[in-house]
């Protein structure tokens, strides 16, 4: 009886044993990383935006009325351009504490033509196309982005035109810890929108 039940005994180690290679064989086999979609994108996008990361977009833009409104709405006001001695030299528009809420920096201009204003959003992203980078586990993500005109504050509703708040931008993703992330936005010149894309609806 002896015999048998050392036989059984080791027949059953010899049986865990193999299952426990198989388990391990099994465990040790790569997972594809997982597919970026337009939609996983856009939500990566979202996120770094809202916590006021990499989401300073520049718009230019010709506006009679721009200057004036500004200074109506205490969004910005003319101030003295001084010297390192104090020397008054020349005036610039210069955001106020209202102002700086809204946007980030702004070069208005007395003639109407040129305005330059860095936004900070919020915004919205169409997905234009997704290819593969030039670096192994990366992306190229070319998407069209417009102020989310629901969510704007009043204040930039009421002077700046909503039709100039848009653009596009090609943006570098990295794969990190089987995470997508969004890691840099590329060179203009680098890297074109299709140009089957089309424009936001507003």
């Amino acid at each position: 009886m002896r015999s048998s039940e050392c036989t059984i005994r080791t027949g059953t180690a010899t049986l865990l044993a193999a299952v426990a290679v198989a388990l391990a064989g099994c465990g040790s086999t790569a997972l594809p990383p997982p597919e970026l979609t337009a939609q996983a994108a856009a939500a990566e996008l979202s996120r770094v935006w809202a916590r006021g990361e990499m989401n300073h977009f520049r718009v230019t833009f010709h506006s009679d009325s721009l200057v004036e409104c500004g200074v109506k709405q205490d969004l910005w006001k003319l101030v003295e351009v001084t010297d390192k001695n104090g020397n008054a030299w020349s005036t610039a528009y210069r955001l106020t504490e209202r102002g700086s809420k809204m946007v980030t920096a702004i070069d208005l201009k007395e003639s109407g033509r040129g305005h330059e204003i860095l936004l900070k959003g919020p915004y919205r992203a169409e997905i234009h196309s997704i290819s593969d980078g030039s670096q192994p586990r990366t992306k190229k993500v070319a998407f069209r982005w417009d102020i989310d005109w629901n969510r704007a504050s009043a204040d930039l509703k009421a002077c700046i035109p909503r039709f100039e708040l848009s653009g596009n931008q090609t943006a570098l993703f990295q794969l990190d810890n089987n995470t997508w992330k969004l890691v840099s936005y590329l060179n203009p010149d680098d890297s074109q929108p299709p140009q089957s894309a089309t424009a936001a609806q507003p």
